[in-house]
């Protein structure tokens, strides 16, 4: 029993700390300058301090994260899983702000799908594994205050 217990407090140890990673484009179609942005999975709010100045698409890899037009996670957002091949329009070269955290349904499922088809890659052995990760990110990643 207390192996088990030790093995639920080393998981939530390191599922408190995952992280996540996007990279903003110049252009639409992951043209032009790029930057990337690894944080940790959750509430906080990042601000990208001019750095989404001229973002016009994205790729994301693992989770949804939700970007803001203006600074410290306010105004108008938009929740965004995978990669964005452009983003809308009223981001288009203002992304001010950004959580790895959403509150949509429809978010956590295309989030879920995107695990499983990038888990087909782990291989028999490793998808389990895989997928409880990923899945349990998703998860994770939807559970807003």
């Amino acid at each position: 029993m207390q192996m088990n217990l030790l093995k639920i407090a080393f998981f939530a140890s390191v599922a408190s700390a995952q992280q996540v990673k996007f990279t903003l484009y110049e252009h639409s179609n992951f043209g032009g300058a790029s930057h990337s942005e690894t944080k940790n999975l959750g509430s906080d709010c990042w601000n990208l301090n001019g750095k989404g100045d001229t973002a016009s698409s994205v790729k994301n890899l693992g989770t949804c994260t939700t970007f803001f037009r203006e600074r410290d996670c306010q105004g108008a957002n938009w929740q965004q899983v995978g990669d964005a091949a452009t983003v809308p329009d009223f981001l288009n070269d203002h992304i001010w702000s950004f959580r790895n955290q959403c509150c949509d349904g429809g978010a956590r499922a295309r989030c879920n799908l995107a695990c499983g088809t990038s888990c087909v890659a782990a291989g028999p052995q490793g998808i389990e594994a895989c997928l409880d990760g990923c899945i349990g990110g998703c998860s994770r990643a939807y559970d807003c205050a």
